[in-house]
């Protein structure tokens, strides 16, 4: 495929992931909520950094939180989603599925050698649409009222990564003071 086709292929919308992400997640936090978990934090986990295998949830409640306020530690607890005590990883089969069709997709588009390991730019921009996507699923379920009047922390959270998708969502989906805090701890 010529590299401007495969450019405006991977730069294109992908409003049915962007749909499938907002009713993942507004299916998943109606079942938290039936089980009587009243979340202060809500995360997605889309799998190793440009790798996005699946999508996984992260939720954690005040009383999930393992130092007190008065801790030196309590923010990293509060916003580090690797200590969080929810974990949901079968959650957005639709959201999934669309996952691996565009990686199919891509694939067909712009083949490799098999001894070829190192990724390309085509490839990191490829996913970081797909990250993008993810963002505005996000985005999507929080307009469209799924959390309610209250206010929870939102982000994409790959573990053990400093992947700047972690950063942006964090700004784009919280509040400046709470977006702030988060940049205290882990920077960006």
């Amino acid at each position: 495929m010529e590299n401007t086709a495969l450019e405006e292929w991977i730069a294109a919308p992908r409003p049915a992931l962007v749909a499938a992400v907002a009713e993942g997640i507004r299916n998943h936090v109606d079942a938290l909520r039936s089980r009587g978990i009243e979340f202060y934090g809500y995360a997605l986990l889309p799998g190793e950094p440009y790798e996005l295998s699946s999508l996984s949830a992260v939720s954690n409640t005040e009383a999930d939180i393992k130092r007190p306020a008065s801790n030196p530690a309590y923010l990293h607890y509060r916003y580090s989603v690797d200590e969080w005590a929810h974990w949901d990883h079968d959650q957005f089969a639709a959201a999934n599925e669309l996952l691996e069709q565009e990686k199919e997709k891509f694939s067909s588009r712009h083949p490799k050698a098999e001894d070829d390991f190192e990724m390309d730019p085509f490839e990191l921009a490829h996913a970081d649409a797909l990250y993008e996507a993810i963002v505005q699923g996000l985005e999507a379920a929080k307009a469209g009222g799924t959390f309610g009047e209250c206010e929870p922390f939102l982000a994409i959270w790959i573990s053990d990564s400093e992947h700047p998708i972690m950063a942006e969502s964090v700004k784009r989906l919280n509040s400046a003071a709470m977006a702030a805090e988060f940049a205290g701890e882990f920077g960006g």
